[in-house]
């Protein structure tokens, strides 16, 4: 008997009731290729007949269950074993390199950025330097320090009002490239430098959100 006419057509099953063994082999490659991991029911019916299903037997016949392998997929050996093992976790590997290559290719795009761009360096007439992203101000009020130097330079100046260590000082600015202004910013010892409580910084929130300026400087 071939092959074909060992199908039964009339049911959604696949009965073989005198193939050979070459035969039964052969029809279960055919549901191997077809599914990734499929299991099929060995079905003796009360007469003796022998039938193979993809879904459960009948109510009166013996059922075995035969879990069938998908065939081995084209590729290198040891990443079909792999993925065989973790399917999973060879595409989170993938998704996590994309991942890294997108985040690496944005921080290197904003350090290029930030080497391109320019800031400021603002001096303040009683000698306080502070660095700003954008153009320094006209004046500033004065931060309540008296400086020696400045007061004497500013004791014959003469004014509208009494002049104190709260009084407005003028500034003038240059520009700078961003990476020195943001190295000067976050410099280990920029508390000491006159000035620094000015200096233009971002909260922890805008910086993890990806709009500090210093970012990749």
């Amino acid at each position: 008997m071939s092959l074909a006419s060992a199908i039964d057509r009339g049911s959604p099953c696949v009965a073989l009731r005198t193939l050979s063994g070459a035969a039964i082999i052969l029809l279960l490659c055919t549901f191997a290729a077809n599914t990734q991991a499929a299991s099929v029911y060995e079905c003796v019916d009360a007469n003796g007949h022998l039938a193979y299903r993809d879904t459960p037997c009948a109510t009166d016949a013996r059922q075995s269950k035969l879990d069938v392998q998908p065939l081995p997929t084209i590729g290198d050996p040891s990443e079909v074993a792999a993925q065989r093992a973790h399917p999973r976790g060879i595409s989170n590997r993938r998704a996590s390199r994309g991942e890294h290559g997108r985040k690496h290719a944005t921080h290197a795009s904003r350090r290029a950025n930030a080497q391109q761009a320019t800031s400021w360096e603002c001096h303040a007439a009683d000698g306080e330097v502070f660095y700003r992203h954008s153009r320094c101000p006209g004046s500033v009020p004065g931060d309540g320090t008296v400086r020696n130097d400045y007061a004497e330079r500013t004791s014959g100046t003469r004014t509208r009002g009494r002049r104190n260590a709260w009084s407005r000082v003028s500034v003038h600015g240059k520009k700078i490239p961003r990476a020195e202004a943001c190295r000067r910013i976050h410099a280990a010892g920029a508390a000491g430098r006159d000035g620094h409580l000015r200096d233009q910084t971002v909260s922890t929130y805008d910086h993890l959100m990806g709009r500090d300026p210093c970012s990749g400087a």
